[in-house]
């Protein structure tokens, strides 16, 4: 939001000045060129004494990164006030935000209540037959929950909403150490905005909780971006291959810009493939280890995801397909205004380079950002939970395209200022009267606080307008209901039935008991319906269902009959 230093204050201060003391145009010109001149004469900025040029600690001769000195760039929160922040809001997210996503239902809750509790839903993808997904994945999420169930032997859905928190305290921690790297080298105003409008995003209140493989690689995003900002290059390039293994294939695709400048920018090919081989050991032998041991054969979890979904003729198309506009939409939705800066932020950073000491890493965090974009734009299933790995820089790009804006501001500014000049003193003597600097300020105040605004509106509507699914089954429990139910039937299983609205199921954390089932009753709905795992079988994940397809296609099997309840 603001801009201490500017070129047109340092103008306007210039000006000033010229009309007492007669300064000469070439002095006037040579004081303009900084845009960080103050009155006091001092400066900032690289090669001066109010930043800190540092030389890359890994000895690197290709550059030095200037560090912003924080006692003299604009004011943001500390990193341990923003920890606070982001823990506040992800914890409430945690606790407000419904499930938007069945994937997330039936290939991530139920597994996990499965292997917790011995009952649960399976999809075709976790079949023997074509192990899709990482049994690593799911235990890394039930080892808290499952600890928390042993000593305290909770509800069930209490341990639901443990899991959701654990992955708030995940993303809050990676966030704030991306957002220690950006204050620290983009300044205060950038990265105050940044913070600010992350905080109220909607992208950011359904994605940081959310028991996905896409939400975890979007913390790994975080760490990765951070590190390498940080030249914790190892840890950056452990940070995606993590990501690419244990969560999400596709995700790789966050490091490609960060691997161009470590190995052939920074010239440190060895230690990316020491570091990259490394992680390939340390990762993906436990992950094929436990996978394999819980589908009862080799297996590797990863391969199998890029085989199917780029090497087979089958795919992700036959779950449906959109048009570009799709995540045009969603982009507008979870983002509003950060989301259309994220858009014209490189635009508005080339118009005014020379106003940006960072102009490099500002554009390997764009450039990131703008490649997932076109790669998933291209293809024709399209999916919200897609773009979550590039959620947390979403809001890093619009503050790049706010501030870039502010300089262009003031350079229009600057420009009016010498057209006035040459043509007429009465009205540069009123330019410089004016307070451009507030100017700025409120500009970007606006856009932050219409940000914010729009963003909680849009929580709002998402946390009243859709959370039915769950509020069902809090009132469930909460009211006589329930007592009532086991009062006339005593410990039979009790069975919950779903038609077309089959996806909003919330997960069988949500059911009051194991002697509650759930069943599909056959309804317009004409894919395939997940079955069920053997009911409180240890080698449950080992055996080989029966009427499983990876066709989507219909399986009368999984419906009951009303029937068959009388």
């Amino acid at each position: 939001m603001a801009i201490n230093r500017s070129k047109a204050n340092a103008k306007h201060r210039v000006q000033k000045s010229q009309y007492a003391s007669k300064r000469s145009p070439e002095e006037l010109n040579a004081l303009l060129d900084d845009i960080s001149f103050d009155d006091s004469n001092k400066k900032i900025g690289k090669g001066s004494r109010h930043g800190k040029p540092i030389q890359s600690r890994r000895g690197t001769n290709f550059s030095t990164r200037t560090v912003i000195n924080e006692e003299k760039d604009a004011w943001s929160p500390t990193p341990y006030a923003a920890f606070k922040l982001l823990v506040s809001a992800r914890f409430a997210a945690a606790l407000w935000t419904t499930i938007s996503d069945c994937d997330e239902t039936f290939n991530y809750w139920e597994p996990t209540h499965f292997l917790l509790y011995g009952k649960g839903f399976q999809t075709w993808e976790y079949s023997p037959e074509y192990a899709l997904r990482s049994y690593t994945y799911v235990l890394v999420h039930a080892l808290p929950a499952k600890l928390y169930d042993y000593f305290l032997k909770p509800n069930p859905l209490l341990v639901f909403f443990l899991i959701r928190c654990f992955l708030a305290f995940i993303s809050a921690s990676t966030e704030v150490f991306l957002y220690r790297a950006i204050r620290r080298y983009f300044g205060g105003n950038i990265s105050r905005i940044a913070l600010v409008t992350s905080l109220f995003a909607p992208g950011m209140f359904i994605s940081t909780s959310a028991f996905l493989p896409s939400s975890f690689s979007s913390y790994m995003t975080a760490l990765a971006v951070g590190a390498w900002l940080e030249e914790l290059y190892e840890l950056s390039i452990f940070a995606v291959a993590l990501s690419s293994i244990l969560s999400w294939p596709f995700a790789a695709l966050t490091g490609l810009l960060i691997a161009v400048d470590v190995v052939i920018i920074r010239r440190r090919l060895i230690m990316f493939v020491s570091w990259s081989f490394i992680s390939l050991l340390v990762i993906m032998l436990p992950l094929v280890y436990i996978d394999s041991s819980h589908y009862n054969k080799w297996v590797v979890t990863p391969w199998n995801i890029v085989k199917y979904n780029i090497l087979s003729s089958k795919g992700p198309d036959l779950y449906g397909t959109e048009p570009w506009s799709f995540y045009a939409i969603n982009g507008l939705l979870n983002f509003n205004i950060m989301f259309l800066m994220t858009l014209l932020s490189p635009i508005l950073t080339l118009v005014t380079w020379k106003s940006h000491l960072t102009l490099y890493e500002k554009f390997i965090i764009i450039g990131t950002t703008f490649i997932w974009l076109g790669v998933f734009l291209l293809q024709p299933h399209k999916e919200e939970r897609f773009l979550f790995p590039i959620f947390p820089l979403i809001p890093i790009c619009g503050a790049f395209g706010i501030d870039s804006l502010q300089h262009l501001i003031l350079k229009l500014y600057s420009w009016l200022l010498d057209i006035s000049d040459k043509k007429s003193k009465q009205v540069t003597k009123w330019l410089i009267t004016r307070d451009i600097n507030t100017w700025v300020n409120a500009i970007g105040f606006f856009l932050i606080i219409t940000s914010s605004l729009i963003g909680c509106s849009r929580v709002v509507a998402l946390h009243y307008g859709y959370r039915a699914p769950f509020d069902v089954f809090f009132n469930l429990q909460r009211d006589g209901t329930l007592q009532k139910f086991e009062t006339d039937f005593g410990n039979n299983d009790l069975t919950l039935c779903y038609g077309k609205e089959w996806y909003r199921f919330p997960s069988s954390f949500f059911l009051p008991s194991t002697n509650w089932n759930t069943r599909f009753i056959k309804s317009s709905f004409k894919g395939q319906l997940p079955s069920l795992y053997p009911a409180f079988d240890p080698e449950g994940t080992m055996r080989l269902p029966g009427n499983m397809n990876d066709l989507n296609s219909e399986e009368p099997s999984r419906y009951v009959s009303l029937l068959y309840f009388y």
